[in-house]
């Protein structure tokens, strides 16, 4: 997972909030990571660990300054420079030889010009943690992540003060969202879920353009996305889908009314078929999916060798129990 930070709001952010209702916002988000994930240490900086398969976890953790800019700035605060204000003078005491002493000094204050700067105080903000099964046993637990700050829509700052809020939160949890000020656990789970809008088929550059919108991908990142581009073609879908879920993105194909196929656009992610009420099913979250309950109705293939094939042989049987 990359910690790399946001130079700017991202756009489905700036479009999530427009959908909320509420003045008051607060940045968090909802994964779900593998027991090995936490055994690896991989959230050791935020002191959850696994101890006799069970999560153990802090209730509320300061950062630490040494996973990034914003951590760092969070705890110790920083310095502007303010370039767009006249330089100042400044005075710098210096030891200097006495005229006609080879022994003697005096002190001497010797001007420079320098930028204002404005001093910002730590803001100490902190992370909230919530899990509501740590119960040893499982593969993968779901973590709610949440910043203490609560932020004011209407505020002159709102945008920074956001942007930093989305910062810090993305160099400790490597994800970020924004929700509701003060909604529940199971909040965030209903406002996790996918949403869904249909593509026409194109070809495969405009294809790959709207499903990154106006994010530019990597060329690794295009690179896989033309080869998952290619595999959804080769099963000659009726319509492409794209959705969304707080900032992950998905892509797939709709093969038959009661058939599809879709994924996270990011590399190493699982690929999930679905049938029977698959608008009903893809719209839960991953979480409640993942559960147990909802049996023989999709079929989840993670990226390992030969995925292509398993997908095409599901796909293959899905069609001639549904006489397609």
């Amino acid at each position: 997972m990359t910690k790399k930070n946001l130079r700017k709001i991202p756009y489905i952010i700036l479009k999530k909030l427009e959908s909320i209702k509420s003045q008051y916002v607060t940045v968090g988000v909802l994964k779900t990571f593998k027991i090995d994930y936490i055994l690896n240490g991989n959230l050791s900086h935020l002191n959850i660990s696994i101890e006799n398969n069970s999560l153990i976890f802090p209730d509320e953790i300061i950062p630490s300054s040494s996973q990034g800019k914003y951590s760092n700035r969070n705890i110790n605060g920083y310095e502007i420079t303010r370039r767009d204000l006249a330089k100042e003078t400044h005075y710098r005491s210096m030891e200097v030889p006495t005229w006609g002493s080879i022994w003697r000094t005096h002190t001497v204050d010797m001007p420079y010009e320098m930028y204002p700067r404005d001093i910002i105080a730590p803001s100490l903000s902190s992370i909230k943690i919530e899990c509501r099964n740590t119960s040893s046993g499982q593969d993968e637990f779901a973590i709610k992540f949440e910043l203490n700050e609560v932020l004011d829509k209407k505020s002159k700052t709102f945008e920074e003060d956001l942007l930093i809020s989305l910062n810090l939160l993305q160099e400790n949890i490597y994800s970020c969202d924004v929700f509701p000020s003060g909604i529940s656990f199971e909040d965030y789970i209903i406002t996790t879920q996918l949403a869904w809008e249909f593509l026409p088929l194109g070809n495969r550059e405009d294809d790959i353009k709207r499903v990154f919108g106006r994010n530019i991908p990597t060329p690794e990142q295009k690179r896989n996305m033309e080869s998952r581009h290619d595999f959804l073609m080769s099963l000659n879908p009726k319509e492409l889908l794209y959705g969304t879920s707080g900032l992950q993105r998905y892509f797939g194909a709709k093969l038959d009314d009661n058939l599809v196929v879709f994924e996270n656009i990011r590399y190493g992610n699982a690929i999930y078929v679905m049938h029977n009420d698959w608008e009903q099913l893809s719209m839960l979250s991953r979480i409640e999916l993942m559960s147990g309950r909802y049996g023989d109705n999709f079929e989840r293939v993670i990226h390992t060798t030969g995925w292509e094939q398993k997908i095409k042989d599901i796909v293959k049987k899905c069609r001639n129990n549904l006489n397609i």
